[in-house]
């Protein structure tokens, strides 16, 4: 499709070059006498058919030799006489044309001499340089067009290697802490262990959904979101306290795939797993004063300096809204009042 919108593209500009180059050149005949205008225009028209003729061959000797079309080392020297030789040929074609449609005039006009002759070189020489310059410089604008596509698709490509990179990051981690809740409930409770892994099938099965889209709709992302946390509420019972609050006017706000349940893990893990006492976990999403949209993760407890956490999920949070929402969006933790927020940003239209 490329291709025969290229050749299309160039019979069109070679027939509106020519076809201007006839109309100027029968304009410029200041003859009254219409039959002698009528064999002038014919003369005309056959120089510019030969022209075009002779421009679509050198056009394929330039292509097959690639003078032109290449990164370094251009032969100036091999296209100069190429361009001597068209001017030769074409010259020839006018005096051949002048012969047969005007009973060679021009070569029997005693006022036409050799310097006439080389002006008329000269100028063909000059329109074919002209020529030659702007199929040159349509060349490198075509060269440059590719190499940007091809930019843009290997942007494209790292960019989907890294989602998914960070997408196999996100899955076994959250998989490996829902087995171990499931697993320290099995011997306390069976039915409810039962019901988390029923629990847990559902949520995988929608994870293995969601990994074809890009992004999910903040009402899904929080259906998500509390199947987790009524895994976690089996295992920790009265110790996790979790509050939800979510603008319903949001739901539909595109959120990268488990952005918001990674959040919610390091929320248990770093929060409700280091304390005895009952710890709460708040969810929110408010739609700020600047017109983005606000979801904060809040727990009781601090921020450990010397933690060994890699922080692997705040991380991939990071990475995953860059890569997925633009630079409007962001993930910034911090600590508070006794509490650990997590606030992510996004903008309403995230794609």
């Amino acid at each position: 499709m490329q291709e025969q919108t290229t050749q299309r593209d160039y019979w069109l500009c070679q027939l509106a070059g020519w076809g201007a180059l006839a109309c100027v050149g029968v304009l410029s005949s200041s003859s009254g006498d219409t039959q002698q205008m009528l064999r002038f225009a014919l003369a005309k028209s056959f120089c510019m058919v030969t022209g075009l003729g002779l421009s679509h061959v050198w056009r394929l000797q330039l292509k097959r030799r690639a003078w032109v079309d290449r990164a370094t080392g251009i032969p100036f020297g091999r296209i100069i006489a190429g361009l001597l030789v068209l001017a030769v040929l074409q010259t020839g074609c006018l005096l051949a044309a002048d012969l047969a449609f005007r009973d060679g005039a021009l070569l029997r006009d005693p006022s036409t001499g050799p310097v006439d002759y080389a002006m008329l070189f000269v100028l063909w020489f000059a329109i074919f340089a002209v020529w030659t310059l702007c199929y040159a410089v349509a060349l490198a604008r075509r060269r440059a067009q590719r190499a940007e596509l091809e930019k843009l698709k290997l942007e494209v490509s790292v960019k989907d290697a890294e989602l998914r990179a960070l997408q196999f990051q996100v899955n076994p981690h959250f998989f490996f802490n829902s087995l171990n809740s499931i697993r320290a409930l099995i011997y306390e409770d069976a039915p409810a262990a039962a019901h988390a892994v029923s629990q847990l099938a559902g949520m995988m099965r929608q994870r293995l959904q969601t990994d074809q889209t890009g992004t999910i709709p903040l009402g899904a992302e929080m259906a998500a979101v509390s199947a987790y946390l009524g895994i976690e509420k089996l295992r920790f019972d009265e110790r996790l306290r979790a509050h939800i609050d979510i603008d319903p006017a949001l739901a539909a706000t595109p959120v990268p795939p488990m952005v918001v349940q990674t959040l919610v893990e390091n929320a248990i893990k770093h929060g409700v797993e280091r304390t005895v006492a009952p710890c709460e976990v708040r969810i929110s999403a408010r739609l700020g004063a600047d017109g983005l949209v606000h979801v904060e993760i809040c727990n009781q407890g601090r921020l450990a300096a010397s933690s060994t956490s890699t922080r692997l999920g705040l991380s991939n949070a990071i990475q995953r809204l860059a890569l997925q929402c633009g630079p409007q969006a962001s993930c910034v933790l911090a600590e508070e009042g006794g509490w650990v927020r997590a606030t992510v940003t996004l903008p309403q239209g995230a794609a």
